[in-house]
């Protein structure tokens, strides 16, 4: 019984954390590939504009979901200490 509690809290904790930095991974890919078009077609190979690119993309991202993003941990952590309350010795 402990064993099966203790694989569904990782599981879970695995699945959250795919779906939490799903948001940033996909917005900065995105950015990231138009970015490297526009510096194909403009032949303007600057690796600092790529970097800021990024970063803003994430800032922006991260600044909108976090609400989202931290209820969703509230919840699992909730939900991890009253399940890890019931595992005895």
């Amino acid at each position: 019984m402990n064993e099966a509690i203790l694989i569904h809290l990782t599981t879970q904790v695995l699945w959250i954390v795919m779906l939490l930095s799903l948001p940033v991974v996909a917005a900065v890919t995105v950015v990231s590939l138009i970015v490297s078009v526009l510096q194909t077609l403009t032949q303007l190979q600057d690796q600092t504009m790529q970097f800021i690119f990024k970063l803003v993309t994430t800032a922006v991202v991260l600044s909108i979901g976090y609400r989202w993003m931290g209820l969703t941990l509230l919840h699992y952590s909730e939900l991890a200490f009253s399940q890890l309350s019931m595992i005895r010795r």
